[in-house]
């Protein structure tokens, strides 16, 4: 047994080695985001970003501040009111059950709006603001087609490598950006 965990670690070591040299994640990735952003892509989703986005305003960088602090301070307490506003939504559950349909390739997915903050998420992650992360900055701000698929890491929670794949959202209606969206991918799940 101990024997297994050793030769498994090593192989891992090794693939993700490999990945993280070359970036030979890409291009499976890539291919594969058309298949995923029709089952993430809907008109709740649509009508939520753009909901949020008429009604955010242009917050100013202490109101942003104050939102941070005050998530990262339901995280470690029993008060959830400003996450429950994004993880326990109709949208949320959407995302949810798109990761129950993709037999393990999605691990997470989070939505944001034009300004940045996240408006649906499959569990909370450390802040409701993504405005500065490139998951935003190499998506939403480059334009209405972007694609942008990160690096690899290890994820300890689940013990795989994943990469985040990130891409705009734009309105059907008039085809400008009006968000993005990020999804965890399991690496090893795209890989031959």
């Amino acid at each position: 047994m101990k024997i297994n965990f050793i030769v498994s670690f090593l192989i891992s070591l090794l693939f993700f080695a490999n990945l993280h040299a070359d970036d030979a994640h890409v291009a499976p990735i890539t291919a594969k985001m058309p298949e995923i952003k029709n089952m993430i892509l809907n008109d709740l989703l649509i009508s939520t970003i753009k909901s949020s986005n008429e009604s955010r305003g242009n917050p100013s960088q202490e109101e942003i501040d104050a939102m941070e602090n005050t998530w990262k301070a339901e995280l470690d307490s029993e008060n959830y009111d400003l996450i429950a506003s994004v993880v326990e939504t109709s949208l949320s559950d959407h995302l949810r059950a798109v990761i129950d349909k993709s037999d393990g390739l999605i691990t997470e997915i989070n939505v944001m709006d034009a300004k940045g903050f996240s408006v649906g998420q499959t569990s909370p992650n450390s802040d409701i603001w993504q405005g500065e992360e490139i998951k935003y900055t190499k998506t939403f701000l480059v334009g209405p087609d972007a694609l942008f698929v990160d690096e690899v890491e290890e994820d300890g929670s689940t013990q795989s490598f994943q990469s985040q794949s990130n891409f705009t959202v734009a309105d059907p209606a008039t085809g400008e950006a009006i968000g993005a969206v990020s999804v965890g991918i399991d690496v090893g799940m795209v890989m031959d």
